[in-house]
């Protein structure tokens, strides 16, 4: 009987200390850590800013499907595909819940830009990230489209288009910028054996929730991928752009009219556990030998 008493006390307690460990983010869909799930978006059209040819970092740049998971205080993204390694900028703009802007505005540089550009309705931008990778080194800027601030997050250096670490304000990044792409001819539909929900390698994000104001319901996302200094917008965004759609070709895009350009991120219910401290366990054994 103490055997079985300590054995339960035991499985308690490894289930309450598993509950805390964060997850880990590698930029491999199939060895991450988080449990995505079914990708939120898959792109819909071939990219208009170049194949690239892998056995390294990224000579082309494309989004293939975004996924996101919210759980353990943080919003995990992962976005499949690549961006090349000529400054193209991949822009992530967050909805999670406070009151935001329909049309960006921000001080925030490289995203400044972009400014004038227009939400789906129902869209209100809280937040946005900001990421480019440079012949090897990735740059992570962010801005806080509420409190109107943000700023230069820090630098990744890149082994062969391979790498992570913790940024500023305790985002976490990883990328696998090694994707060989097999894309068609750019605007026509998706195609290609390694495209779309296929594609397993890109970026992955791990955003404290407190960044966004500590939600508790659903965040949504726009992802966008951007020429160098995010003046000329391709053609590949998430969700997708209707097929046959070259790039937009200019720094701000206007979706006031497209509605549901975004896709929602459910939180993941939490687990009921219960982590016991030294003097809980201790009345656990008493009331145990009491019987």
């Amino acid at each position: 009987m103490k055997i079985q008493n300590l054995a339960v006390i035991s499985a308690v307690l490894a289930v309450g200390v598993g509950s805390l460990q964060a997850q880990t983010i590698t930029g491999n869909l199939g060895t991450s850590g988080v449990a995505y799930g079914s990708p939120l978006a898959v792109q819909t059209i071939n990219t208009s800013f170049g194949l690239s040819s892998g056995g390294g970092d990224a000579t082309g740049s494309e989004l293939d499907a975004v996924y996101g998971s919210i759980s353990g205080g943080s919003l995990y993204l992962f976005v499949a595909g690549n961006f090349q390694n000529n400054g193209n900028h991949l822009n992530l703009f967050l909805a999670d819940g406070r009151t935001g802007q329909s049309t960006l505005s921000t001080t925030v540089s490289p995203l400044s830009a972009m400014n004038g550009s227009q939400f789906s309705s129902g869209f209100s931008a809280t937040y946005a990230l900001d990421l480019n990778d440079y012949q090897g080194t990735l740059y992570t800027s962010t801005a806080d489209l509420v409190n109107n601030n943000g700023g230069y997050q820090g630098a990744v250096t890149l082994t062969g288009g391979i790498g992570s670490g913790t940024l500023g304000d305790g985002i976490s990044v990883a990328l696998n910028n090694t994707h060989t792409s097999t894309m068609g001819a750019s605007g026509t539909a998706l195609s290609g054996a390694t495209s779309g929900a296929n594609t397993t390698t890109g970026l992955e994000l791990s955003i404290p929730l407190s960044l966004l104001g500590n939600p508790t319901g659903s965040i949504e996302l726009l992802a966008a991928l951007n020429g160098g200094g995010d003046t000329y917008l391709s053609n590949q965004l998430l969700p997708g752009l209707p097929v046959s759609s070259g790039s937009l070709g200019t720094a701000t895009f206007d979706f006031s009219s497209t509605p549901g350009e975004f896709v929602t991120i459910a939180p993941v219910p939490e687990p009921s556990t219960m982590v016991l401290g030294a003097a809980g366990m201790a009345t656990l054994l008493r009331l145990r030998r009491r019987r």
